[in-house]
């Protein structure tokens, strides 16, 4: 029997992180991580884990919602 899909909150909230515009992406009222913009392009963190190259704010965070569905 499989289980039904329930509806996930995520919240994407502007913050200032390191003197710049970041956003901070949640779940359940719990963090996942942080897309910052760079030269090149964003970057999404995951918690301490290094940062990784995304192309655009969207994939970043697809990259920090799926990265929390493999930990939860």
């Amino acid at each position: 029997m499989s289980k039904k899909k329930q509806p996930v909150e995520v919240a994407i909230d502007e913050i200032t992180l390191n003197g710049a515009d970041a956003l901070q992406v949640s779940i359940k009222d719990q963090v996942v991580g942080t897309i910052q913009t760079t030269e090149k392009g964003f970057e999404a963190q995951v918690g301490d884990d290094r940062p990784v190259k995304v192309k655009s704010q969207d994939e970043g965070v697809e990259y920090l919602i799926q990265a929390y569905n493999l930990h939860h």
